[in-house]
């Protein structure tokens, strides 16, 4: 793997939801992750392991909500 020096940006390959535009995701210096709507200055910001944090958390209670509702479905 390369350090990252400069950001690296890319673009959705779908509009998102409502707002019929994609989403512009960029990896900056930092470990950052930055994201916006195309056609749009205001950028969204966080630190990569706050997002990662947050991603393993759902999973987490995604595999525990999935657990319960199996053991609600075998009667135990």
């Amino acid at each position: 793997m390369t350090e990252l020096k400069k950001p690296i940006s890319r673009r959705t390959a779908k509009p998102f939801a409502h707002y019929a535009r994609r989403i512009v995701v960029s990896l900056e210096p930092g470990d950052i992750l930055a994201m916006r709507l195309e056609r749009s200055t205001t950028t969204f910001r966080a630190p990569l392991a706050d997002v990662y944090t947050v991603l393993a958390g759902w999973h987490a209670d995604r595999a525990l909500k999935t657990r319960r509702e199996s053991r609600r479905m075998n009667g135990a």
